[in-house]
């Protein structure tokens, strides 16, 4: 990874904000709906004739299966691997054409529900302007989450993207945290991290010593909440002001 920052005393002292991707940057449940929506769609194209709710069921046992068998990695999350077991369940072989028209649906549905989350650019911006430095944190395949950030428009914003891939660890491992920070020569008490998730993002950010700021634009209950305090925002027109006021 490049090295933005070569003063590394400006870098120590330097304010950094980290962002979660999925759920944070955009509504990830919308694209996921259209994606397996999408997916349904192409696989009775391929002469199947399944109910939504039957597809979506096998979806779900599929899925369950790669993350029991892969858990707390990367490709635990890989909707090659999903449609791969689905395909098998469905008809008792990997058939490669089956599985890259489905895989095909899913994105292409995926990708057409995918965009930033109402005043989130101008947040970013904003940031950036009062010199923070940004980067993103990640479970999931390095090359989807570089596409996810292209199609968002954000692919110039970050000083770092960190995926698990990358990393061989998932959230909410430290050690994915403390890697980014060693990158961007970054220390935990100037390190801000913004993100959907109190399991993933919000619990681990703090046990390190990062200041959570949990990104909740539905207001779900804090539920099994281990974090003693953190900031909650609704929507980015009250990021800025929450981390300056910090």
């Amino acid at each position: 990874m490049h090295l933005l920052c070569t003063d590394y005393r400006c870098c120590f002292l330097s304010k950094i904000v980290l962002f979660d991707l999925d759920g944070t940057l955009y509504d990830y449940d919308t694209a996921q709906r259209r994606g397996l929506t999408q997916a349904h769609k192409s696989w009775n194209e391929q002469g199947a004739n399944m109910e939504f709710a039957d597809f979506s069921k096998l979806y779900s046992d599929s899925r369950s299966w790669i993350k029991r068998f892969l858990a707390d990695s990367a490709a635990s999350h890989s909707r090659a691997l999903y449609f791969q077991k689905f395909v098998e369940i469905a008809t008792g072989i990997p058939n490669t054409d089956l599985i890259s028209a489905l895989l095909d649906g899913y994105y292409a549905g995926f990708y057409e529900k995918m965009t930033p989350y109402p005043g989130l650019k101008d947040a970013l911006d904003s940031l950036k302007r009062k010199n923070y430095r940004l980067g993103i944190i990640t479970n999931m395949q390095a090359n989807i989450q570089y596409r996810k950030i292209s199609l968002l428009g954000l692919g110039d914003m970050f000083e770092e993207i960190v995926t698990s891939e990358a990393v061989g660890h998932e959230k909410p491992h430290p050690l994915i945290f403390y890697h980014t920070l060693s990158l961007m020569r970054g220390i935990p008490e100037n390190t801000f991290m913004v993100g959907d998730s109190l399991k993933h993002d919000i619990n681990p950010a703090a046990f390190i010593g990062i200041t959570p700021i949990w990104f909740n634009p539905n207001e779900e209950q804090e539920a099994k909440v281990i974090t003693p305090s953190f900031r909650t925002i609704q929507n980015y027109s009250q990021l800025v002001d929450l981390i300056e006021s910090t």
